[in-house]
């Protein structure tokens, strides 16, 4: 084995890295150094962002926790007795009929335990949840009248190069917005993620290309032929059609279904039937998976907004705010 020598502390920023320790050096490999720099880089802005997200957290508990202190400081009382006037106070405690409709709406996730028994945690979830909003509110109020600049700058947009290549897609070539998702038709949370990609081609129209490229993971046992099926539909130039069945049949993918699902498109089944067994699209689907894992993906749903990564089934208006700003370009 080869020896390698791991500048430990560098790597974890828990010393300051001196020049004899290699300067930003995270490893040294057989003489060779890796730096800090290169693993950002080779994390396509992930560290950098993460880092962002944690400091910006806890910017605004230290920001919310001045509020306080400055409200609570004023009325000459405690931050837990002006939390108990301003949020505790106002919150009702929940009826009978209210959590009755809790555990009616929830009753498989209890296990069926029996109302009596859950009635008091159920009770104290409704309060806690009030008071949660309640001092969000007075917290808000505090906000609007204090003076706050946030002078934490986030880190630069980080883009990384992901080509449509020839994968399926909507919308004209020359959109100035291109979202390029890399997608598992076995992937439950692939599935959650379609209305929000409705609503963003019937929003944004002409202004947006959408293509799907495939990314079937090793653990779903039916997602690898159910992208080859629909490449095979896709030759029939019904791709979109039978995605579409697949993305609402998540569960019921195997071989007699996808078959089956070939009639309800309007397919050629014999034609069908031929491209699936000869498993053509392999190679197609290997280079999708190949080039997504290149980009950074390791997971499904992973969308690129033009070269901006946004991974998981985020709701509507994350992905808004990113093309909004491309668009402002």
């Amino acid at each position: 084995m080869k020896k390698i020598t791991i500048s430990l502390f560098c790597l974890m920023g828990l010393l300051a890295c001196s020049k004899n320790s290699g300067g930003d050096a995270a490893a040294i490999v057989n003489g060779e150094t890796i730096t800090i720099t290169e693993i950002d880089q080779s994390a396509g802005g992930r560290i950098a962002k993460q880092v962002y997200e944690m400091r910006k957290g806890a910017l605004d508990d230290l920001i919310d926790q001045r509020l306080l202190e400055a409200a609570a400081a004023k009325k000459k009382v405690s931050v837990d007795e002006l939390v108990k006037q301003e949020v505790e106070v106002a919150v009702t405690e929940p009826t009978d009929q209210e959590i009755q409709a809790i555990y009616d709406a929830n009753k498989e996730h209890f296990g069926n335990e029996p109302f009596d028994k859950l009635k008091p945690q159920i009770a104290n979830s409704l309060k806690q949840n009030r008071k949660n909003i309640q001092k969000e509110q007075f917290l808000a109020k505090l906000k609007q009248d204090a003076k706050i600049e946030t002078k934490l700058i986030a880190p630069p947009v980080t883009r990384v190069k992901v080509e449509k290549g020839d994968a399926p897609a909507i919308g004209p070539n020359n959109a100035p917005i291109t979202i390029i998702e890399f997608t598992d038709f076995q992937c439950p949370f692939c599935g959650r993620a379609r209305p929000t990609v409705n609503q963003i081609l019937e929003t944004y129209k002409d202004k947006v290309q959408y293509a799907l490229r495939d990314f079937p993971l090793a653990f779903h046992q039916d997602a690898m032929p159910a992208h080859m099926a629909a490449h095979c539909a896709g030759e029939q130039g019904k791709y979109w059609e039978y995605s579409k069945i697949l993305f609402g049949n998540q569960t019921s993918l195997k071989s007699d279904k996808l078959k089956e699902y070939s009639k309800q498109v309007g397919l050629d089944t014999k034609k069908f039937d031929e491209c699936v067994a000869s498993n053509k699209y392999a190679a197609t689907i290997q280079k999708n998976i190949d080039e997504a894992s290149k980009a950074g993906v390791t997971g499904t749903p992973s969308f690129f907004i033009n070269g901006i990564m946004i991974s998981g089934a985020q709701p509507f208006p994350k992905f808004k705010e990113i093309i909004d700003a491309e668009l402002k370009k």
